[in-house]
């Protein structure tokens, strides 16, 4: 009876073993949860900017926008603004690498979907058009740089900084691995 119980202790310390060297060896997991909050934030750049595939990521986003009813997001009438933070429906192929960082889908009510990070105080992500997008007004810009036709990054540190683009290029030089455009 005594080696039953020594054995159930066994195989939990096996497990327990086991989950504690998941979270730490990979990599999307153990960098998002042991980087101080600026490196996380610079982690999930390299992700959207060199780790994921963008081809397939617009294909996806595209797809979202298709499926969600048109009048659905609009201007109330007293200025504020309807959009929808949800869950990517099932059956859509989004990139793993997006997957794994449990970022937010927006779409928003011009029409287009945010894929939003937030790291620390940042704020960054992609904005995903359709095909046949419209600029809504004359001020309206659609991110601060374009990774392929219709898909767009953006970062609220270009607004502060004239010379963050040749930081996102130093990055990108640094870590690219694929042949993402």
């Amino acid at each position: 009876m005594w080696r039953i119980g020594e054995l159930i202790v066994a195989i939990v310390l096996i497990l327990l073993l086991g989950l504690v060297a998941l979270f730490f060896f990979h990599p999307q997991i153990s960098a998002l949860f042991t980087l101080p909050w600026y490196l996380r934030a610079q982690h999930r750049r390299v992700v959207i900017l060199c780790d994921t595939d963008h081809q397939t990521l617009l294909k996806a986003g595209r797809e979202i926008l298709s499926k969600i009813p048109k009048d659905r997001f609009h201007p109330h009438s007293d200025g504020g603004i309807e959009s929808g933070i949800f869950s990517v429906p099932e059956g859509i192929q989004f990139p793993q690498a997006i997957k794994d960082l449990k970022c937010g889908c927006v779409v928003d009510y011009d029409g287009y979907l945010r894929i939003e990070m937030y790291g620390g105080m940042d704020h960054f992500g992609v904005k995903i058009y359709p095909e046949d997008y419209k600029k809504p007004r004359d001020y309206f810009e659609y991110g601060n740089r374009e990774l392929l036709p219709g898909l767009w990054y953006y970062d609220d540190r270009y607004l502060h900084n004239p010379e963050y683009d040749k930081r996102i290029d130093e990055l990108i030089k640094k870590h690219k691995k694929n042949g993402n455009k």
